[in-house]
């Protein structure tokens, strides 16, 4: 096993590197498209303008991402104070619900007391026809968040045609930061703009209204909603072979008891310190980008958490270290999607059940390299480690 270490860390290494440096495919600055025709095109009321309602990764629609959900009538600079760009304190962690997405945000003189701030993420890109009839892609202007990078927050980007643009679109969306695949998970966007509806309509607003855009695809299932305000909004087991004598036996000597314990204590505690610590350092330290935590902190998940449970499951039986460490594991996934607040799609969940049967496996092999568990639970948890960030999850 020693001398497995370090080709694993190497492999590991190169795969976190690549994974932070090069580029998403379609962030590269490709020839940027034109509109042919094919493309749903809304019109931005009063403007003129004509906008694709859709994020991209780049100035091409077939990298489409998200749907656009709101459009602030006020340029760049005072949607940005709408939304409580200057507030660093107070988080209002709202929790969206499931409701129909979109609004169109039509607004006259507001003060800030929302808990939005500057937010890091990655570049997208929506298009625009103008009044004139030129087309282009804009970048987005900048980003806020409520929440943190390395948790679960309410995300928004803001795109207009230049600084006084007469009106800003909004993309928002919810997501969390997921240590295997080393980027963010989108989970809720129909909820999260309606969170923003929601708390214009508590306001004091001069109308709600809907419009559906029957040709518009996607996630806002071709529904916009307009709301014009006067005042500001808050956008805010055990094996079945073996019987309980034998397991009372076993559990009875305090020594494997108490090494059975750390083992689980393990496997459960480290991806929620890991996630506690990433909050806690980009909360602490904002300065800093968080993907230089993503580099500190991704070795201990990856090869700390497997290296201690091996270590520690070295002198149990196979068939206690294998539960042992894989209930621990998925003891701490669940805590970990708890402490963020929703329930994760199929496909993370599977992956989880699967680096969990890995766990277990490594354990039970107990650093044997001649153990099949560990040649099998190693295989496991590299693919299971590399999968994601080469796209496969």
């Amino acid at each position: 096993m020693g001398r497995s270490v370090p080709a694993v860390l190497a492999v590991l290494a190169i795969a976190v590197v690549l994974s932070l440096s090069v580029p998403v495919a379609g962030h590269a600055q490709d020839r940027a498209q034109q509109a042919d025709g094919s493309q749903t095109i809304i019109e931005v009321d009063g403007s003129g303008d004509r906008l694709w309602p859709y994020t991209s990764r780049s100035e091409r629609f077939e990298d489409r991402t998200l749907v656009i959900n709101a459009i602030v009538t006020e340029n760049p600079r005072t949607a940005r104070e709408i939304l409580g760009q200057n507030v660093e304190d107070g988080w209002d962690r709202t929790r969206p619900t499931r409701q129909p997405l979109g609004a169109q945000i039509n607004l006259a003189q507001t003060n800030s007391v929302s808990s939005w701030r500057h937010a890091h993420g990655s570049v997208r890109y929506t298009y625009v026809e103008t009044e004139a009839g030129e087309g282009r892609w804009l970048e987005q202007r900048y980003q806020l968040h409520v929440g943190a990078y390395l948790g679960s927050r309410h995300h928004v980007r803001a795109f207009a045609p230049s600084a006084d643009s007469s009106w800003t679109a909004l993309q928002a969306h919810s997501e969390y930061w997921d240590w295997f695949r080393l980027r963010h998970t989108v989970t809720e966007i129909r909820g999260t703009a309606d969170m923003l509806e929601s708390e214009f309509e508590n306001s004091d607003v001069e109308a709600v209204e809907r419009r559906h855009e029957q040709n518009a695809r996607g996630l806002d299932r071709g529904i916009v909603v307009v709301v014009v305000s006067a005042l500001l909004p808050g956008l805010v087991g055990i094996t079945a072979r073996k019987d309980w004598a034998v397991l009372d036996e076993v559990l009875s000597q305090p020594a494997t008891r108490d090494q059975a314990l750390v083992v689980f204590g393990l496997a459960a505690g480290i991806p929620l310190v890991v996630r506690a610590l990433g909050i806690g350092l980009e909360d602490a330290i904002p300065l800093l980008t968080p993907k230089l935590f993503v580099v500190m902190l991704y070795p201990c998940l990856a090869i700390g958490l497997p290296v201690a449970v091996v270590w520690y499951a070295a002198d149990l039986p196979g068939w206690l270290a294998a539960p042992a460490a894989a209930i621990g594991l998925a003891l701490g996934f669940t805590l970990e999607f708890a402490m963020l607040g929703f329930v994760p799609p199929d496909r993370i969940l599977q992956h989880r059940l699967l680096m969990t049967a890995a766990l277990g496996a490594l354990a039970a092999g107990g650093g044997n390299r001649r153990s099949a568990f560990t040649f099998v639970g190693a295989a496991v948890w590299l693919w299971g480690l590399l999968a994601p960030l080469f796209g496969f999850l």
